[in-house]
């Protein structure tokens, strides 16, 4: 959040765009980029390699740039305090969804070892935090899920669906 508070909203969503970028140049010119390289690193999956890290590095390093010089100038004009403000809770909510994927992970690792969620150890159930990330996990593996059985995620659609499947007894 502080950081989001530091930067600024323009220059946190441009920074987000940034990756998408990433994703993008990857699905475009990976293929290409790395049949190019084979002659010139000597093996398929060097080139592979090469290839991915030369297109993520220009490609985040030029988002970077632009959210940088595009951030800087919203935070000097008339809307920089609006700017600050809104990457606060922009960062707010980015801290949010990390710290409960590690929540995610650190609860996958002790229910396999421990024997399921009932079976949490006190130290972590009984943490101020608890509530608020078993809950935000919770959303974000039932999002995932939904995305994945091609299901409706939001609107009127999504919350019948989940009625219908509590009702059913898949919700358990």
């Amino acid at each position: 959040a502080l950081l989001g508070l530091k930067r600024g909203f323009v220059t946190e969503v441009l920074s987000l765009f940034a990756w998408v970028a990433i994703v993008a140049a990857l699905k475009l010119f990976h293929i290409a980029l790395a049949a190019k390289l084979t002659g010139v690193v000597g093996t398929v999956s060097g080139a592979a390699v090469a290839a991915f890290a030369i297109i993520v590095g220009v490609t985040y390093l030029g988002g970077k740039m632009v959210a940088n010089a595009i951030g800087a100038r919203t935070r000097t004009s008339v809307l920089g305090p609006v700017d600050r403000a809104l990457g606060f809770g922009f960062g707010a909510l980015k801290g949010l969804i990390l710290a409960s994927l590690g929540f995610l992970l650190v609860a996958l690792v002790v229910d396999t070892v421990g024997g399921g969620p009932s079976r949490r150890p006190v130290w972590m159930t009984q943490s101020r935090t608890y509530p608020l990330l078993n809950a935000t996990s919770a959303g974000i593996a039932d999002f995932v899920d939904r995305r994945r059985r091609g299901l409706p995620v939001f609107g009127s659609r999504a919350a019948q669906t989940s009625d219908d499947a509590t009702r059913n007894g898949a919700g358990e």
